[in-house]
Formats: C-alpha cells, sequence, structure tokens
C-alpha cells in the first residue's frame, strides 16, 4: 500500500494503536499461522508509531457515544496522540468524529493536492 510506502520512506507518520497487532494477529494467524503472523506483524512495527491503549483510554472509550466498543478505544486513543487524521475503512462508525476521518485512499489524494 502506499501509504506504509510513504511511512518506510519517513514522508509521513503513521500511529496506529496497540489494540491494532492484536486484532491484526487474530486475522494474520487465521489465515497464515503463527509464524508468518509473527513475522508480517514485525515488519509492520517497523513502519508504524504504536500509540498505548492506557487506563484513561479505556475509561474515555467506556464513557463515550460509541456503539462499538472497539471503535471506541482506537478514537479516543487517537485523540490522546493528537493525530491530525484517523484512516480508516470503516467510516460509517466515525460520523461524529472530532477530527477528520477518511480512507486511506481519500487521504492520499488530499496529500498529492497539497
Amino acid at each position: 500500500m502506499l501509504l506504509f510506502s510513504l511511512a518506510e520512506q519517513k514522508k509521513l507518520s503513521v500511529v496506529v494503536s496497540s489494540l491494532s497487532f492484536a486484532n491484526m494477529d487474530y486475522i494474520l494467524r487465521s489465515t497464515y499461522g503463527n509464524f508468518s503472523s509473527i513475522e508480517k506483524l514485525t515488519l509492520f512495527k517497523t513502519l508504524v508509531e504504536v500509540a498505548p491503549v492506557s487506563e484513561a483510554t479505556i475509561n474515555l472509550a467506556i464513557a463515550s457515544s460509541f456503539t462499538d466498543f472497539e471503535d471506541a478505544i482506537q478514537y479516543t486513543c487517537a485523540l490522546q496522540q493528537n493525530i491530525e487524521y484517523f484512516i480508516t475503512p470503516n467510516l460509517k462508525d466515525y460520523k461524529k468524529a472530532g477530527i477528520p476521518v477518511m480512507s486511506a485512499e481519500i487521504f492520499l489524494s488530499l496529500r498529492e493536492q497539497r
């Protein structure tokens, strides 16, 4: 993906929550097996900054109006990191977000226009 290629070239910073690694491991293990999952996660870790999911993150997520708790954790973690853009394919669950939420494709197209 172009987004991670740009991160590898240090042209942008990609921040993901620590929860994302657990989610990705679950999917990767079921598709590729344990060893390949760890290899892929290790490579992915070199491209991103990992934001912690703390007790404060969980408290904010619990108090939020999100109906999906995992979405609430991801969003509150992003807020705590003061990110500029929240990139997700799951746009419908972040309609009331206080920061710009967009797909990777839209983000990359806006970036090209600058």
